[in-house]
This record gives structure tokens, sequence and C-alpha cells, in this order.
């Protein structure tokens, strides 16, 4: 390694190591000349004076503006003036400075990169509900200082598509940051965009000077789940363990490529031999989300009654009759608690319980709205996603609905109306009518 010294800049060179006399400055006129260092006026005694003691670099001892001097070096070693560093440090010969010149290794860098999204959102964890999110990692041995730094999925880096990196941003090494998807109606989160969860998608992030930082395209059903680095920060991507925040872990299973695996329940069209009936359905068919959880969406009751549109905006949720003969709804209940055999009514506490009386007569399409008035649910629909059930009194199913992330900004609806309808996402907002594309 070149001879390298690290230190403050100083005017005026070096220390000196002598100690030359101050210039004698005399105003006596007659009698015995004034000893050297002392000033005389007039009649007064002379007074001794002595120039201010300064700092002698090479005695061992650290004093005024130096840094080190001599073996001497204040406790700092060669990994103190940079991470990659190891050996010996020694002290520089104006003692204004270190000199890493015996030090071994190369100086640490920042190396800051995308480590790990999902397009779906966390299942689980500190980042659940939140929606899409991606994580960062400094894989390198010195902090980065990541303000105005920004993080898009448009290479043109839009504004109302891009996060910038507010002042005072900080990246240690080995430090993970997440970010999560911008919620418009609680303020919460940070990314101005989603990932598709279907479509291609490309991330950029670059830092303050516009330079390329790390870049990905990845496919958004790769990302369903997990789609990571292995190792963090370095290795290639691939599909991984949910560990947003944590270090990243290969996949046991992969959710998405249409073969149960490991603890999944279903994957796409493989459900595993589940029917509707294992949930108290009497038809309809079980399916699969596209994060291998059974969905009972299309399972059915004896009964003509189903959810049948909803929306996660004001949260109204619109329940049809598509049978001959009006329904007595009297006690049953709307909830969006996870419904299994060990639901438990007592215990939930939002559920909305339908008054005495209540009637859903033929072809009829009852909205029911979010509050805390009667008949109205006191429970809200989740952006990011949700269940919706609908329970005779005995707790019987009548209907459930499962909607992922964005699905029911507008309105989730069944086509065609009741509850052999399919369930579609971008449906035309007609609560109290007929369903349209």
């Amino acid at each position: 390694m070149a001879p390298a010294v690290l230190g403050c800049n100083q005017g005026g060179g070096m220390n000196d190591a002598g100690t030359d006399d101050m210039p004698v400055e005399s105003t006596g006129e007659t009698g015995d000349e004034p000893a050297p260092g002392t000033t005389t006026t007039g009649d007064e005694p002379a007074v001794t004076s002595e120039a201010p003691t300064r700092p002698v670099c090479g005695d061992g001892i650290v004093e005024g503006d130096e840094l080190c001097d001599g073996a001497e070096l204040g406790g700092m070693a060669c990994a103190d003036i940079d991470p990659g560093f190891t050996g010996p440090l020694t002290c520089a010969s104006d003692c204004l400075s270190f000199d890493v010149s015996d030090c071994e290794g190369t100086p640490a860098e920042w190396v800051v990169r995308l480590n790990e999204l999902t397009s779906k959102g966390a299942a689980s964890g500190p980042f659940a509900g939140k929606g899409d999110a991606i994580e960062l990692f400094n894989a390198g041995g010195a902090p980065a200082e990541l303000s105005g730094w920004r993080l898009s999925d448009d290479p043109l880096l839009p504004a109302d598509k891009t996060y910038v990196f507010p002042d005072g941003t900080t990246l240690m090494p080995g430090e993970r940051l997440v970010l999560v998807e911008l919620d418009p109606m609680t303020g919460e989160g940070e990314l101005p965009f989603g990932l598709s969860s279907s479509n291609e998608e490309t991330l950029t992030l670059v830092d303050g000077d516009e330079a390329v930082v790390d870049a990905l395209t990845v496919e958004g059903v790769a990302a369903m789940v997990s789609w990571c680095r292995l190792p963090d920060g370095t290795g290639s991507w691939g599909h991984c363990q949910q560990t947003l925040g944590a270090p990243n872990l290969e996949a046991v299973t992969i959710c998405g490529d249409g073969v149960r695996e490991g603890a999944e329940p279903c994957d796409g069209l493989d459900v595993g031999g589940a029917k509707c009936a294992d949930r108290g359905f009497t038809g309809g068919a079980m399916t699969c989300t596209p994060q291998c959880v059974l969905d009972t969406s299309m399972c059915m009751s004896d009964l003509a009654a189903a959810i049948n549109e909803l929306e996660s905006t004001n949260d109204e949720i619109e329940l049809f009759n598509a049978g001959a003969d009006p329904i007595d709804m009297t006690g049953w209940i709307l909830t969006d608690q996870a419904f299994d055999a060990t639901y438990d009514p007592v215990a939930d506490l939002e559920k909305l319980v339908f008054a005495a009386g209540t009637t859903l007569a033929p072809g009829q399409f009852m909205v029911v709205e979010k509050g805390e008035l009667a008949g109205q649910h006191p429970f809200g629909l989740s952006s990011n996603g949700d269940t919706v059930t609908l329970l005779k009194p005995d707790l019987k199913p009548v209907s459930q609905v499962t909607y992922l992330a964005d699905q029911a900004a507008l309105s989730f609806c069944r086509l065609a109306d009741g509850p052999q309808g399919s369930w579609s996402s971008g449906c035309k907002p007609t609560f109290g009518a007929a369903n349209s594309k």
C-alpha cells in the first residue's frame, strides 16, 4: 500500500521540536540592562514574562492540536480509520495526523442493493397489511448516505411514481431498510407505486448524482411471496421465504408453480382434494389464491343469498337474493374475521348481527354500509386484501369472498349476480343494482 496520511489540515505546517527563546523587549533608558526576558518601565520593578508553552511533537504526550504523538495514538487502530483496514496504525511525523501506510486491506465502501420484494404484501410480521414492499440492504463496510436517492418502478423516474429518500437517511453496514406501498387514505407508507403480481416490473435505484446504484427486472408473479438475493446483497435472485427486515432464506416451497409442496394447502389448480363441504358449504368449487391459500369464494350454500359486491374505499357490502322466495335473515352474521372451526361469535366484537325481521326479498340488492347504526357493519375492509363471510345463526356459512390487494378499490363483484357468478375486479360500482363490468 502506498503511504497515506489521514488527519486534520493545519495551516502553517508542522510543530517544531525546539524551544527557541521569544524576542526580548526593553524599555529601560538608564541603569543596568534588564535581564533577558524582563521588561521595565521607569521606576517600576522588573517583571519576568514567559512564552506560551507549545506542544512538543515527539515527546510521547498528546497535547494541544495533536492527534497523536509517537506511540501514543489515543486508542486508535487501523480499523477505526476505515472498517476495511487491519494492522498497526502509526502517528505521522507532525503529530497532526495518522499514518495508514502499514495498515493492511482496502478501504471499505458501502454496497447498497435491492435485496427482497413482494408484490402481494407481507403475510405476517411487522409489515403485514401494509401493501407491496421492497427491502434494501447495505452489504458493504461503510455507512451509505441515501439523502436524495430515488427509487421507482419506471426507469424514467417520473415524479408521481418515484420515492425520494428524505434528508438524513443513512443505511449502516449490515442494515436493512424496508419500504412499503403508500396508503393514500391513511398517508402511511413510502412508495408511491405498487408492484404488479402478473406483469413484468423494472425497479431502478439511483443516487443523488443520478447514477444507477441497482436495477432489477422481475416477473410480478414470481414475487407474490418473496423474490430475493441469496446471499443477501451480493447473490443472485430467486424464490425465497418472506423475511422482510431479516436475513434472506431460500424458499422451501415455491407458490405459483402449480405443485403443492411442503405445507402448501394448494397451488394453482391443485387444491389437494379440498372441497367446499369441508368448510360447511353445500356446493361450489374450492379454489386457490395466488398466495397458495384455499379460497371459498366460489363455494355455495343451499340458499340463493350471496355476497354480491363490495369495495374497500367506503367499505360498502352488497347482498343479493337470486331466488324466488324471500329469505329471513334474523340473527345472520356478517363478519371479516377468519372463519373456521375455531370462530367464536362472542369474541368477534365487530360483527354485524341482523336484527329480527330483516328480510331479503327475491331479486333484492341489499347494501350494508360501514357505521355504528342499526343495520350497518362496524368493521372496515382493507385495501390490501380481506375476507368477508355471511353466516346463518347456527354458524353455517352462506357466502364467503376473499379479495387481494387493490382489487376492491372501486368494486369487486360477481358476474353474473348471485351465488353462481364469478368474482371479478375492476367492476363498475353498481351498489343496489345489477353488476356490470
